[in-house]
């Protein structure tokens, strides 16, 4: 292939690559959409570009830069790529098993003097480094995916990552296996191939492709989650609270796992905001809903019902461990003072609970446990309350 096509090809993978770089650092600093994420993937196309550049102007001499320097360039990139996925899908960065890999394959690399001679051996090496990164790539966007999608759906979005694995895979095998053929060796290691170089062109653009496509699922859950969140407390709103109360309704009508409820108002709540304003009436709820995520477990289900109301849902809960609950939830309150400014207010909960029970729908057990807490509070305030079984509000 003549010099010129091979140029145009740079310039076409160059194109791909800094349109990706540039797109992903607007979507970083003005847009503001996934900002660690895109900063990464902004990145890591620099890497891939400045690596497949290097590449190219590969010689028969001795050169640390085009041969050394852009393999590890290229894996930097790669691990970027990986880097930004986990940081999209807020999984756990594996910072140290990329850099492990990283290493190895640039000091293995290091056994070999950086010259066309050896360049089997070099790329034999860059693609075992390269393969594991996309192995872990791989299974890390199945698994995000997953969490929202089809298993269909989760394998398709992560076929390009595979191919990507594979491609370095079968590159790694071919060199091995004829180690012989100068043309099939140049071809890899110095991009005189269009057909490499479409490969190089084809993964390129459907690595960002997939990622923007990434970007925009997590997007998508993103806005769904806010839409039931109540923005005051990070709590789940009502809207949540029906589907989840569905959910915990069907199994225990399938599986007669019986759960209650609890609905929390916030005692003297007017005299508060009277007193000391509705900043601190708005602290005083976020105290209460903090102090809830603290006292319950993670499968317990809590949501701000509305103005100065909190509603707990209890899976697999009694009504006697219902009160141990609601009690337990009153003594961490008690133990507390919240602080505003310079005063300090004593925060007082009254408690409605209700058990479900056969003859009971969602509908009622609500009203029940609403009108458990109203109870509460025409004792005094500060208790805790339930209706008799045999009372069930129509």
């Amino acid at each position: 292939m003549s010099q010129d096509i091979s140029i145009i090809y740079l310039q076409f993978f160059g194109l791909i690559a800094l349109t990706g770089a540039f797109t992903w650092g607007l979507m970083a600093a003005p847009m503001r959409i996934a900002p660690k994420a895109s900063s990464l993937f902004s990145i890591s196309n620099i890497c891939m570009f400045t690596a497949i550049s290097l590449y190219f102007f590969r010689s028969d001499e001795i050169s640390y830069v085009h041969w050394y320097l852009a393999d590890f360039i290229f894996l930097v990139g790669f691990c970027l790529l990986h880097w930004g996925g986990q940081q999209l899908f807020k999984q756990k960065l594996s910072i140290s098993s990329n850099l492990i890999i990283l290493s190895l394959t640039t000091l293995t690399m290091l056994l070999f003097p950086p010259q066309k001679a050896y360049s089997m051996y070099l790329m034999i090496i860059a693609s075992l480094g390269a393969l594991c990164v996309f192995i872990m790539i791989v299974k890390d966007n199945y698994l995000a995916m997953r969490a929202s999608l089809s298993i269909t759906y989760s394998v398709l979005l992560s076929v390009p990552f595979f191919l990507a694995a594979m491609f370095f895979f079968i590159r790694a095998i071919l060199l091995l296996m004829y180690s012989d053929n100068a043309e099939l060796v140049d071809a890899f290691t110095s991009l005189k191939s269009p057909i490499i170089l479409w490969l190089y062109i084809s993964f390129i653009l459907s690595i960002n492709c997939i990622l923007f496509g990434n970007a925009l699922t997590r997007l998508v859950q993103k806005i769904h989650k806010l839409a039931k969140k109540d923005q005051l407390t990070g709590l789940w709103n009502r809207h949540a609270l029906m589907t989840r109360l569905q959910l915990v309704d069907a199994l225990w009508k399938r599986d007669k796992q019986q759960y209650s409820i609890l609905i929390i108002d916030l005692d003297y709540f007017k005299k508060i905001n009277d007193t000391y304003g509705h900043l601190a009436g708005d602290t005083a709820i976020q105290f209460v809903a903090n102090s809830l995520k603290s006292s319950l477990r993670e499968i317990d289900f809590i949501c701000r019902y509305g103005g100065e109301e909190f509603l707990v849902v209890l899976p697999n809960t009694d009504s006697d461990k219902a009160y141990q609950v609601a009690e337990k939830i009153q003594i961490q309150i008690a133990q507390k003072t919240l602080k505003w400014q310079l005063h300090e207010i004593t925060i007082q909960l009254s408690i409605g609970y209700a058990t479900i029970e056969d003859n009971l729908s969602v509908e009622q057990l609500l009203q029940r446990a609403d009108d458990a807490m109203y109870q509460a509070k025409q004792h005094g305030r500060n208790t805790i309350s339930t209706l008799p079984p045999t009372t069930v509000t129509q």
